[in-house]
């Protein structure tokens, strides 16, 4: 299978889209993002729905920023249908007592999109840590 410039970009714009709606909290975004009827599995919890994927992002308040960089992205379409992975590194800082503690987290997403008439969106992804870090930060 072969994927024109066009799909490529609108996909690889859509794994920005969602990194966007994660670090700006913007959790109504995430409309733009996932179908109506996506199942995100978390780790094997499948989450089903956009409202309830909207709801399991509220998790995100727990930390003061995140930075989702998007790296590697590489699908395949078939139609109106696609699949493939995007690599992500994620940092989280969260206060712990008096000190800043930064996690980061080397993530690959496998994802299944369908084209709508506003665009490609999510219709399943499976999140996979790779590796995770932890520790102590300094922040001005």
């Amino acid at each position: 299978m072969t994927i024109s410039v066009e799909d490529h970009v609108a996909i690889q714009r859509l794994m920005y889209q969602y990194a966007r709606c994660a670090d700006r909290k913007n959790y109504k975004g995430f409309a733009d993002v996932f179908c109506e009827d996506a199942v995100f599995d978390y780790s094997g919890r499948e989450v089903r729905s956009l409202a309830h994927i909207q709801e399991m992002m509220l998790a995100l308040e727990t930390y003061t920023t995140t930075s989702h960089q998007v790296f590697n992205t590489l699908y395949e379409v078939d139609g109106d249908v696609a699949e493939g992975e995007t690599y992500c590194l994620a940092s989280h800082l969260r206060k712990n007592g008096g000190e800043t503690c930064k996690i980061d987290m080397g993530i690959r997403y496998q994802d299944q999109l369908r084209r709508t008439s506003t665009g490609w969106r999510i219709a399943r992804r499976v999140f996979n840590l790779l590796w995770s870090r932890s520790g102590p930060v300094d922040v001005s």
